[in-house]
């Protein structure tokens, strides 16, 4: 049977930079899962995130990325998209861990073929628990992109909280 991980990582102390924690909330209070499809409020998961890779067949993370786009705009990365990122790369405090962690992972054989990224701009990354409203309407976007990815892998998603 195939099993799935969508994580959320972030700090939720910097505003902005706990958009991916703030979106796996909102996900399991409003989506039902099987227990085949795990979901992880990563915070900030560096290099363990390797351990949660493993015998997943497909895994979905949301985070957030420093880019010149405007606030609140998004892109969905392979893991292969992110690591060739430039230097600046995912602007958090677990960017470089992140990095590591899906290099580590490859070279150990643990990360799946199936990854893809939900990375959203942020607007501040100041010390702050709320995020801001561009990333605030970003939040519905993401939880509409973890359904889809869900359900076109085959796996069964139903309104309603987590179990």
């Amino acid at each position: 049977m195939a099993k799935a991980l969508i994580m959320g990582v972030g700090n939720l102390l910097l505003s902005d930079e706990g958009f991916g924690v703030h979106v796996i909330r909102e996900f399991e209070r409003k989506y039902r899962v099987p227990p085949e499809v795990e979901v992880v409020d990563g915070g900030c998961v560096g290099f363990s995130l390797a351990d949660y890779l493993r015998e997943k067949d497909l895994v979905l993370l949301v985070d957030v990325i420093a880019d010149e786009a405007p606030p609140g705009s998004y892109r969905v990365l392979s893991a292969q998209e992110l690591e060739s990122f430039p230097t600046v790369g995912l602007n958090s405090c677990h960017q470089t861990s992140l990095i590591e962690a899906l290099k580590f992972a490859e070279f150990a054989g643990l990360r799946p073929e199936r990854f893809k990224i939900f990375a959203a701009v942020p607007k501040k990354l100041s010390p702050g628990l709320e995020l801001s409203p561009a990333l605030q309407k970003t939040i519905p976007v993401a939880l509409k992109w973890l359904e889809e990815e869900l359900v076109s892998a085959g796996f069964r998603v139903e309104k309603g909280p987590c179990a």
